[in-house]
């Protein structure tokens, strides 16, 4: 392995102390490659080439962590984690080769034996858990159980896809990539299995609320999203919520993407259907392109 350039004072001050104490620090991994590294194998370190995460850690000290180090679970490779930040503890320092080796194993699990006893605390207290907002980050899908994983505060968390958010939900494959931060609330969780469900709807503001807001409004602006020649037209009037609507006789039939002022018509709360009349387009009617145009030009 490459010596790395000579630590600061202030850098080998940072990692003593953090060792020392046991501190946790947040680091990005810059890359990932296979390196000569001290592993332990079987209570005994010997050097092997391994798969290696190299972060940077504040202060801009490199560090190493190798796989075995990087998760109580085994990947294939560490390669998706690259331009993640994580938390370490530093786990060795070799002031003659100026190599910080850190775990980001053992920082999750300081990071979860301390939030299950955060969360049994509120439980015997009396808090209301699902109140409590977290954030975490989404690790994984499995489209079999529609299932989304997410981690947070060193545990495992699952959701299912439909508590992604309100109204209509993606498939899988088209929501937000892993390694993307959300906030999540808490729906159960049982400390003896050691399991989390959670929900990132409960953390967004309900769009149906809206329309029930609007009913006595004169009108309201919205988006054609669809024009269907059997099932009719579509507008979207608030984030993530599409509702059916009518157009009177007179007013020009409707092209997806033409802005709309409608009024809200009726709303089915249990159905969380809901159904507008469009009065007006305020920017103008869209010109539909004629494909044939260009043969007389």
């Amino acid at each position: 392995m490459a010596v790395s350039e000579k630590w600061k004072q202030e850098e080998l001050d940072l990692l003593t102390r953090a060792r020392r104490n046991g501190e946790l620090v947040k680091g990005m991994v810059r890359s990932v490659g296979v390196r000569k590294m001290p592993i332990e194998v079987n209570g005994r370190t010997e050097t092997k080439e391994t798969e290696v995460a190299i972060l940077n850690l504040q202060g801009g000290v490199k560090a190493y962590c190798p796989a075995e180090e990087f998760h109580e679970k085994k990947f294939k490779s560490l390669r998706p984690f690259v331009g993640t930040e994580q938390d370490v503890i530093i786990d060795r320092l070799d002031l003659e080769t100026q190599m910080a080796i850190v775990s980001v194993r053992k920082a999750d699990e300081i990071k979860a034996e301390n939030f299950w006893d955060e969360l049994q605390v509120m439980a015997q207290n009396g808090q209301k858990i699902e109140d409590q907002v977290f954030e975490g980050v989404v690790t994984g899908f499995n489209r079999e159980t529609n299932y989304i994983f997410v981690r947070m505060n060193g545990v495992d968390a699952f959701m299912h896809r439909f508590d992604w958010d309100h109204g209509f939900v993606p498939e899988l494959n088209e929501l937000e990539d892993k390694g993307t931060r959300i906030e999540v609330k808490i729906k159960r969780f049982d400390a003896d299995e050691k399991k989390i469900q959670v929900s990132r709807k409960a953390t967004l503001k309900d769009p149906f609320d809206f329309l029930k807001e609007s009913m006595k409004d004169q009108a309201i602006v919205g988006r054609v999203e669809e024009v269907h020649p059997l099932h009719g037209i579509f507008v979207q009037v608030e984030d993530n919520l599409v509702v059916k609507a009518m157009k009177p006789r007179q007013l020009a039939e409707p092209i997806v993407g033409d802005i709309v002022q409608c009024r809200v018509h009726s709303i089915d709360e249990k159905k969380r259907r809901g159904k507008v009349v469009i009065i007006d387009y305020p920017q103008g009617k869209k010109q539909r392109k004629d494909l044939a145009g260009f043969l007389y030009q």
